[in-house]
């Protein structure tokens, strides 16, 4: 899976390049912890590029915010589409994550 980080300030912009399901969660894995390590710990998930996930992406996600969210002020998610807001909806995940509809909003959402 190709995935971009982007430094903005404190926070990294993760952009995942595909679906994230289970054979593919571990460069974006790696690319989320090392973007937590290098800035701060503040990361938003651009996931516009995402067509869909699995039960292993959804439980990546969760991992991910729940361990971020106590330590660092967390990790945002933005741009999701449909398919993926429905599935995390479905599993009643959606509600315990930060979702933004854009990056920059997700950006700012730090700076309150």
């Amino acid at each position: 899976m190709k995935v971009d980080t982007t430094p903005h300030g404190m926070v990294t912009v993760v952009v995942p390049h595909g679906p994230l399901v289970a054979d593919e969660l571990s460069d974006f894995t790696h690319a989320v912890e090392s973007a937590t390590q290098r800035h701060g710990g503040r990361v938003v998930i651009d996931l516009a590029d995402v067509p869909y996930l699995d039960s292993g992406g959804i439980e990546t996600l969760l991992n991910l915010y729940t361990a971020q969210q106590w330590s660092t002020g967390g990790t945002k998610l933005a741009k999701l589409t449909e398919t993926c807001r429905e599935a995390l909806d479905l599993t009643d995940v959606l509600p315990r994550l930060d979702v933004f509809d854009n990056v920059e909003n997700a950006l700012r959402s730090f700076n309150r």
